[in-house]
């Protein structure tokens, strides 16, 4: 698991190093970085970052987090779905734009598994009170889904055109970002993973 995160920092940190112009992570989303019309020189890092990871976090799940139901079936889908959104070809099937759909389930799928597994991790020693702290961190890898989805709303009532960098040209705050609260969910996600993996949590 820990070569899967790597392989997705190093491929997206690649990809955004060559994107053809500014890239600001505020204010772009993940998706930018993956598509080849919008980085025709650098979409394949991220595509193999994505890929690794999803490969890595299966292999992790069937090996290890095995036999926890939903924990399980919601990391394996989520991981499933990385790899997919990272190979598949785009359109497929009539679909457009399948990547955006196997994204959202890959960032949904892998935000709920964790926060089960950590609360499991947590919980496992505590009774009383303690079991409510152990609930209230396990749940921060819920928080950034919860504001990316208020961002969004936001952003349609108030008509602003999908996140790019001309929100920041307009002095709109990076936390109604969609982007920004997309980058900070893959940085919690892969401190919790580490604190499970490293530590020994499952």
């Amino acid at each position: 698991m820990v070569i899967g995160l790597l392989a997705f920092w190093m491929g997206l940190t690649l990809a955004a190093r060559s994107y053809p112009s500014e890239y600001d992570w505020r204010y772009m989303t993940i998706s930018s970085l993956l598509y080849q019309d919008r980085n025709p020189h650098g979409y394949g890092w991220g595509r193999a970052g994505l890929a690794i990871c999803g490969v890595c976090g299966l292999y992790w799940v069937l090996r290890s987090v095995r036999g926890q139901g939903l924990t399980t079936a919601s990391l394996a889908a989520g991981y499933l779905a990385m790899a997919l959104c990272a190979v598949l070809p785009s359109p497929l099937l009539g679909i457009p734009k399948p990547h955006e759909t196997l994204a959202l389930t890959a960032f949904i799928a892998v935000c709920v598994g964790v926060s089960r597994l950590s609360f499991a991790a947590l919980a496992r020693p505590q009774a009383g009170r303690q079991r409510l702290s152990a609930l209230a961190v396990a749940g921060l890898p819920l928080l950034p889904v919860m504001l990316a989805a208020a961002a969004q709303t936001y952003a349609s009532r108030v008509h602003l055109p999908w996140v790019s960098l001309a929100w920041r040209a307009r002095g709109v705050p990076a936390y109604w970002s969609f982007a920004f609260w997309e980058w900070l969910a893959c940085a919690i996600y892969t401190a919790f993973l580490l604190w499970l993996v490293l530590g020994k949590r499952v």
